[in-house]
């Protein structure tokens, strides 16, 4: 006799032998028991979790002649909840070959003449059985021309016909045909419930299973039944009579539960390079990358759960030493932690999935979440902001002397130092430099903290206190103004000559001017290699069009005051043509005086046509004798080299838009209570963002 797949072997024959579908048997066993049976049902759910089984137990219900002998010859029992299992009508259905219950498939039995067919056999009563069955699986395969001739055969069928519809993708039933069945939603499976049945089988097979074991094919059937059989199947094929959980991964292609184990005890412990050594180790034996990933993800959850939670044993679908191994990496996890470690790698699992490298995708993603920052508890915040608020409250003045070495000292002690081993998971990223100067320059990332020299320091503190001692602007006074007759375009300029110079490099604060003052000397580290971060050559975040405005060579006096005249006759053209005064912004001025307007222009100047033309030449004509006093006389002349682009007026305002834009941000970099809050919060400036316009 050939072997029969234990899927088969083992396929539900009655209602209460339905795993996970408990509101199925329960309203088809009640519909049966009070003669309530619809004509049509609609069976939808994914694959292996019962559609098909569900449908030849209802016919076997609906058809069941009683035990042979139970019943008095001539009377029909009628349907019942509980088959017989015995009867030609049962056993006839259980193989598939009774002659009124028919199952068909919709992939192959999909077009209208099969459906005429099947409704001119209707109307003809059974050959043996109570009803007439028709079961049709995958229904949704069906043609728009089968469902349409399906339709008046499906409202008013003959009294002894029944209909029972499977499908897995109900959304491409047509609404007409759902509006005349009775459905019926299949739920995926427990893991919990496929495992119990598991053992159940391996118990009725005489084959021995650890629980780690049976809990691994119970996840890998995600939610299917049919699926957890097959596994099954193969795993016995594998192992014989005796499964172990080793064997059951090693069959199945899974990475085992301890090395998952592992990647989760080096992210809980900050240890990056202990994940990267396990994933060498998975990768190297030919594991799926993304279901390594997803089974992490999922050990992650139950480290939450086990966490938070005071008896999780109904929560967790693990074996009872999986769930021991469990409470044990979660022991001295914080929970918050725990839950930041599942919500970033979640956020990080379907780039792993997406990507075309998912092992170097999954390894970025470990050390990332290794390497996280630490939780600073919020008591602690509280009191930083209590202090802030205090200070601003005395007017904004920092606290020195003894108190800011008492502060100092106070830091020293609950912060441990540099030589000192982390105290625990995720402590090794929190670490803070006795020096005040250290924690204002952003260098301390990562649990790494620049050791200042003795010797070093001594020159930064003498600048400290020598800028302490200088008066400071505070919020309520205006930034120093440019000084008169100088235009926003020579501040920029000047800007762009200290960003150049090579004392940025060296550490040392640029002389710049007013509308763009640095921090005090304080706030620098005082080794050559750390930048300070009011220092503009230090903004990494400075603009591309930043960038660039530094870039253009100074203009000359001469040239800005022609510049400006024109601007002023440009203005005038403005208020009358806005289109004309923006290609006029695209020249360059070479005379600006009373009576003559040189104007250059690019050779094939994009904009020639419109400039040359009479009208606009008038325009800007009386526009001139306005603004110079005197009747002018425009001249356009075509000189690739004089028309640099550097020399318009278009350029001439955005190196005055920059200007404005430098002032403002190190206006708000400078402002006292920026450096408050990075003092106390032992914060870093990261980036400073205007508001548009």
């Amino acid at each position: 006799m050939s072997y029969v797949v234990l899927a088969r072997k083992w396929r539900p024959m009655r209602f209460e032998d339905l795993v996970g579908q408990d509101h199925v048997a329960r309203t088809l066993g009640n519909a049966i028991e009070s003669g309530r049976v619809a004509h049509a049902f609609l069976f939808t759910g994914v694959r292996g979790v019962g559609k098909t089984t569900s449908a030849r137990i209802l016919a076997k219900a609906l058809n069941c002649m009683g035990k042979p002998g139970s019943v008095p010859a001539g009377e029909d029992p009628g349907p019942t909840v509980t088959p017989c299992l015995e009867c030609p009508a049962c056993q006839e259905i259980a193989l598939g070959t009774d002659m009124d219950v028919r199952e068909i498939d919709g992939a192959s039995y999909n077009g209208v003449d099969e459906v005429r067919k099947l409704q001119d056999s209707l109307p003809y009563r059974p050959t043996r059985d109570r009803f007439k069955i028709f079961i049709v699986d995958e229904v949704h395969m069906l043609s728009a021309a089968a469902w349409n001739a399906f339709l008046k055969t499906l409202e008013e069928p003959p009294p002894h016909v029944k209909f029972i519809f499977a499908t897995t993708e109900v959304h491409k039933v047509p609404v007409t045909i759902l509006s005349r069945v009775q459905r019926f939603d299949f739920k995926m499976i427990s893991t919990r419930a496929i495992a119990e049945r598991l053992r159940y089988v391996l118990s009725q097979e005489g084959i021995e299973a650890d629980d780690a074991g049976v809990n691994i094919i119970a996840r890998e059937a995600a939610g299917s039944m049919r699926d957890a059989m097959s596994l099954l199947d193969q795993v016995i094929a594998f192992c014989g009579s005796k499964l172990t959980a080793d064997d059951v991964a090693h069959t199945l292609g899974v990475a085992s539960r301890q090395a998952l184990h592992d990647l989760t005890d080096g992210l809980v412990r900050g240890d990056a390079a202990r994940c990267l050594e396990v994933v060498d180790s998975v990768a190297e034996q030919g594991f799926d990358i993304p279901h390594v990933a997803r089974d992490l993800l999922a050990l992650l959850r139950d480290l939450v759960v086990v966490k938070v939670v005071p008896d999780p044993g109904r929560l967790l679908d693990l074996a009872d030493e999986e769930r021991t191994h469990v409470a044990e990496l979660a022991q001295g996890a914080d929970p918050d932690d725990l839950l930041r470690l599942h919500q970033g790698f979640s956020r990080g699992y379907d780039e792993v999935v997406r990507s075309a490298e998912p092992r170097a995708s999954l390894e970025m993603l470990l050390v990332r979440l290794a390497r996280r920052p630490p939780l600073i508890p919020l008591d602690d915040l509280i009191g930083r902001l209590g202090q802030l608020e205090r200070r601003l409250a005395q007017g904004g003045a920092r606290p020195r002397g003894r108190e800011g070495e008492s502060r100092s000292a106070s830091s020293s002690r609950t912060t441990p130092s540099r030589d000192e081993p982390p105290s625990g998971p995720g402590a090794a990223s929190h670490q803070t430099s006795t020096d005040p100067g250290a924690a204002f320059t952003g260098a301390h990332r990562g649990g790494a903290t620049r050791s200042v020299d003795p010797a070093a320091r001594r020159p930064m503190e003498r600048d400290a206190v020598a800028q302490a001692s200088a008066p400071r602007r505070t919020s309520t006074q205006p930034p120093a103004p440019l000084p008169q007759g100088q235009p926003h375009a020579h501040a920029a300029r000047t800007v762009a000559g200290q960003a150049a110079s090579g004392q940025a490099a060296s550490g040392q604060a640029a002389a710049l001017p007013d509308a763009v003052a640095p921090f005090d000397d304080a706030f620098q580290l005082p080794d050559s290699g750390a930048r300070s971060i009011s220092s503009p050559a230090s903004d990494t975040h400075a603009l591309p069009a930043a960038r660039a405005a530094m870039r253009r060579p100074p203009l000359e006096p001469e040239e800005e005051a022609r510049l400006l005249r024109l601007r002023d006759i440009v203005e005038q053209v403005r208020a009358s043509d806005i289109e004309l005064a923006a290609y006029f912004e695209q020249t360059v001025p070479l005379i600006v005086e009373p009576g003559r307007l040189d104007l250059a222009i690019e050779p094939g100047f994009v904009f020639r046509s419109a400039v040359t033309t009479p009208e606009a030449r008038a325009k800007l004509e009386a526009a001139a004798t306005v603004v110079l006093g005197a009747p002018t006389e425009l001249r356009l002349v075509e000189d690739e080299e004089a028309a640099a682009p550097h020399r318009t007026l278009s350029a001439l305002r955005e190196r005055e838009r920059e200007a404005r834009r430098l002032e403002a941000i190190n206006r708000a970099r400078s402002h006292p209570r920026v450096v408050d809050a990075i003092e106390v919060l032992g914060a870093r400036l990261k980036e400073v963002k205007l508001a548009e316009g």
